[in-house]
């Protein structure tokens, strides 16, 4: 008994010890967040990155061709922002399947971009009527000649939540993206850093330009990946770790006009519930096939749809079709007072 009980003592001693000489071995183990790691990914995340050579070797290697020259541009303070790329919606050997509007050194840009809109009218079953505004592509100074194939717009979408949406059990490999073909958000970043910033990368490690595109394959590049794979998972997490996000429930006219059946309201997660009201499958929408989008934090929001046509929410569920084509009728059938309700439910998400 003696012996069990100067075992039992020394134990406990040896315990307080360890936790008293050595607390950053024993935190580094249980502790979720990494901030080295978020801070190195919100370092190159914000900061932005300049053309090859250049005197800032970390930060070198933008384009030839790229959009943006910084992930922030596009995603102010990780969420959305009214920044857009255009899309090949049949992508060829000449441009790829994304429009670059900007070069460095002496490759030509691609091309100039300017959105026009056709005007259409939606009415409510009481005879309200909303203007609806879709946007049309424009381009001017092709640097590589005709562009054959149609244009679509697409915007920047929020990247708070995404961690979350990661951790959601059951659900499609590929969730990511406006399209949802992407598999990790690790793979979404690569995506983003090769078409809108030309950054090669260990997922695309060649440059971002075409066979056809003489000078741009021709320009000074690194004999190493601009955005080699200890920064590409550093963005990554950095971006996983955003999570200010909402936690609406839904009201029951949600469900009742059929929203639910692609906007799935929460999910059970190990320590914690989430609302993101998606079911981050892809649906035919009578403009095309689009993941369900989120709707948490759609109060921050300056727009909707993946190319930004909808400034208000009513105009995203007016612009509903194909599959949800039944719940946007049953929305314009609502009274007035409902229909207030409604919006008001989304917009305070």
């Amino acid at each position: 008994m003696v012996k069990r009980l100067n075992f039992n003592r020394a134990l406990l001693l040896a315990l307080i010890l360890g936790i008293v000489l050595m607390p950053r071995v024993f935190a580094v183990s249980i502790k979720a967040f990494n901030e080295d790691r978020f801070i190195l990914g919100k370092s190159f995340f914000e900061k932005p990155w300049v053309a090859f050579p250049a005197s800032t070797t970390a930060r070198d290697g933008l384009g030839p061709l790229f959009n943006q020259n910084a992930c922030v541009n596009c995603h102010p303070k990780g969420g959305r922002s009214n920044k857009f790329v255009v899309k090949l919606d049949n992508p060829n050997t000449i441009y790829g399947g994304q429009i670059s509007t900007q070069s460095a050194g002496n490759v030509p840009a691609e091309a100039k971009v300017a959105i026009d809109y056709q005007m259409y009218t939606a009415h409510y079953a009481n005879g309200d009527k909303v203007v609806l505004k879709k946007p049309v592509v424009k381009l001017s100074n092709l640097g590589y000649g005709k562009v054959d194939s149609t244009l679509s717009v697409r915007i920047s979408p929020s990247l708070h939540g995404l961690g979350l949406l990661a951790s959601i059990p059951n659900k499609p490999v590929k969730r990511f993206n406006l399209s949802a073909s992407e598999p990790s958000i690790l793979a979404q970043a690569a995506n983003a850093a090769h078409n809108d910033m030309g950054l090669s990368n260990p997922l695309y490690p060649q440059e971002n330009c075409t066979n056809k595109q003489e000078k741009c394959n021709n320009a000074p590049k690194s004999n190493s990946l601009d955005l080699p794979q200890h920064r590409l998972k550093a963005i990554a997490y950095f971006v996983k770790s955003l999570d200010k996000v909402s936690a609406v429930k839904p009201i029951k006219l949600f469900a009742k006009i059929g929203c639910s059946r692609c906007h799935t309201p929460s999910y059970a997660l190990e320590k914690r519930t989430i609302y993101p009201y998606s079911d981050l499958l892809v649906h035919n929408l009578g403009e095309g096939d689009f993941r369900t989008a989120p709707l948490w934090s759609s109060k921050k929001a300056p727009n909707f749809w993946h190319d930004g046509r909808a400034s208000t929410v009513e105009e995203a569920i007016l612009w509903h079709g194909g599959e949800a084509q039944s719940a946007k009728e049953s929305f314009v059938n609502l009274s007035k007072k409902d229909r207030v309700k409604f919006i008001r439910f989304i917009e305070n998400m």
